[in-house]
């Protein structure tokens, strides 16, 4: 009887044991994972995490007014082009993520405060009057998307950063053009004495 007990005890102690050991290798692992994310953020150079940052920001800003105009705006174009910008930058923004997270770099959750702005302006104005300061606001958001994009390509020390710039540029710099030629197309810019917010309803 007593050595059944003493052999029970130690079948116990050994899978303690077992248990102990699995368990200090399970946490073992989980921080050799974060030293690697916290290795790699550290290893991207300062410049390079705000390129992604930023970048990933403006694509956020060009979905969210995209969006907003492919339900809100009375003209064609202007629903087609905002429909556009929801596809185009959502695959650019898809490909800075993964970049970023491969670098152990968070991408942001929100667009900057600038971006906000933007569109809670936007949100307060329907028919003409959010046709044209859309178009003024996509203008204006890719002539700065534009410079960032080409510092990065310039300037950007990781290599897949520059090359995420890089490639990113050029749909950019196309998506300007067409936002130049649309916004000329509306004639004033927004802000004249035709502008209407809804709250003026």
């Amino acid at each position: 009887m007593t050595y059944l007990k003493i052999a029970v005890a130690a079948a116990a102690a050994a899978v303690l044991g077992f248990t102990a050991t699995t368990h200090a290798q399970q946490e073992k692992s989980t921080q050799q994972s974060n030293s690697a994310k916290q290795g790699k953020s550290a290893q991207v150079a300062k410049q390079d995490r705000q390129a992604l940052e930023r970048l990933a920001q403006s694509d956020m800003a060009e979905i969210a007014a995209g969006k907003l105009a492919a339900e809100r705006a009375s003209s064609p174009e202007v629903k087609k082009f905002g429909q556009h910008m929801v596809e185009e930058h959502s695959k650019m923004l898809e490909e800075g993520k993964k970049i970023a997270e491969s670098k152990g770099v968070k991408p942001p959750a929100n667009t900057d405060k600038k971006h906000q702005a933007a569109l809670k302006k936007l949100q307060g104005l329907e028919g003409e009057a959010f046709d044209k300061q859309f178009m003024a606001q996509m203008v204006k958001d890719h002539e700065d998307a534009l410079k960032l994009a080409e510092k990065a390509a310039k300037d950007a020390k990781d290599p897949e950063v520059k090359a995420h710039a890089e490639k990113g540029a050029p749909h950019i710099k196309e998506h300007l053009a067409q936002a130049r030629k649309l916004n000329d197309s509306l004639g004033a810019s927004a802000g004249s004495s035709g502008t209407r917010s809804r709250s003026s309803k």
